[in-house]
């Protein structure tokens, strides 16, 4: 009976409090790689700029990971390499990277610009100009008011994210949890080699 029991409160909490899943492509590169296979905890707290999220936009079923920039209420633009909330510069670690060459191996990284406590990336050739219109609907020409209790979240790979720029904040309710490690990783399209370096890191 205690064995039955046990059986049961695992399967629960694996149903409802933590997922398994599998990262397909390149938005979340370098810090996610495709192949990789994350551990999802259910987001219970609160939202803190710079998580990374499982989350969905309200007209997809699919879920999507990327990364908490912009909070409820602030006001967001990205201008070129630079995120601006409330018009005031983000501190984010800025890596120009070559351009993908395949669309599943990690970037080849060039340089590194700015400080904060976590990195993105740019592609070299995409910014001669770090004050270069972006492209996206959302918070690229003008401010954007990010509505209550929503979040503005974009991809790492910023040159390869088809996020909030596009797609617009993300509603607190939509966004499911937040990948703690990677369990397991192979290299992509045809997962024949494991990725054991990447086995069991944080996920940040």
């Amino acid at each position: 009976m205690v064995f039955f029991v046990g059986v049961l409160a695992l399967g629960v909490y694996r149903v409802f409090f933590v997922w398994m899943i599998r990262v397909p492509t390149t938005a979340m590169a370098n810090t996610i790689l495709p192949g990789d296979q994350l551990v999802v905890h259910r987001l219970l707290g609160g939202i803190k700029r710079g998580d990374i999220v499982a989350f969905r936009y309200p007209d997809k079923n699919e879920y999507y990971v990327a990364r908490v920039i912009g909070l409820p209420g602030e006001a967001i633009q990205l201008r070129g390499r630079l995120v601006y909330i409330n018009d005031r510069v983000l501190d984010e670690q800025r890596v120009m990277v070559e351009p993908e060459h395949n669309g599943y191996d990690a970037l080849t990284e060039l340089s590194t610009e700015g400080t904060g406590p976590y990195r993105v990336y740019y592609t070299k050739h995409a910014f001669a100009d770090a004050e270069q219109n972006e492209s996206g609907d959302f918070g690229v020409d003008t401010p954007f008011q990010i509505p209550p209790d929503s979040y503005f979240i974009l991809g790492d790979n910023r040159d390869n994210s088809y996020d909030s720029r596009y797609r617009g904040a993300a509603p607190r309710r939509l966004i499911w949890g937040k990948p703690s490690i990677i369990y397991f990783s192979v290299a992509m399209p045809n997962g024949d080699k494991v990725r054991t370096e990447r086995i069991f890191k944080r996920v940040q």
